[in-house]
């Protein structure tokens, strides 16, 4: 299904794409379930754009980590108006896809990384596949932070010898 530009631009602009953000403590079990549960029922209008949100002891806000899942029609986070401006053209059609995104001080230089998913419709036609995808792309992000604090904290205490 293709949106008009103009659509798109005007969630943007005031905010009225669906936003919603859960919370989960450090060593508490992820609840991807819940998540999915919340993009399955948002993933039915592919005109309302929507923000999906797991924060990990406070979010990317607080020193944690933050996932998300984010439809739009371009790889960047909803909260970039001024950036989406620029990139979307209101007489345009575009297709809305499905981007995963983990925020953490350790999980890039940008302490941001973005990965398409799928296309809305292709999550709407085989959505436990995509599930999967997701699944598995979170756990290798959540790994590799691991990693990196793990080593910054070896690092740190060999620098106190």
């Amino acid at each position: 299904m293709q949106v008009l530009g103009e659509k798109i631009l005007a969630q943007i602009a005031d905010e009225s794409y669906d936003k919603e953000e859960m919370s989960s403590a450090d060593g508490q079990a992820i609840d991807l379930n819940a998540l999915f549960d919340k993009l399955a029922s948002r993933a039915r209008n592919q005109e309302q754009l929507f923000s999906l949100a797991l924060e990990i002891n406070g979010g990317i806000a607080e020193g944690g980590t933050t996932l998300s899942l984010e439809s739009n029609a371009i790889n960047l986070p909803l909260r970039y108006q001024n950036q989406l401006k620029k990139l979307l053209y209101p007489d345009q059609d575009y297709e809305i896809n499905l981007y995963m995104i983990a925020e953490n001080n350790d999980v890039s230089q940008s302490k941001m990384k973005i990965a398409k998913v799928s296309s809305l419709q292709a999550y709407l036609d085989d959505p436990d596949s995509i599930q999967a995808k997701i699944s598995t792309w979170f756990d290798q992000e959540l790994k590799q932070i691991v990693e990196a604090q793990q080593a910054a904290a070896a690092e740190e205490k060999e620098e106190a010898k």
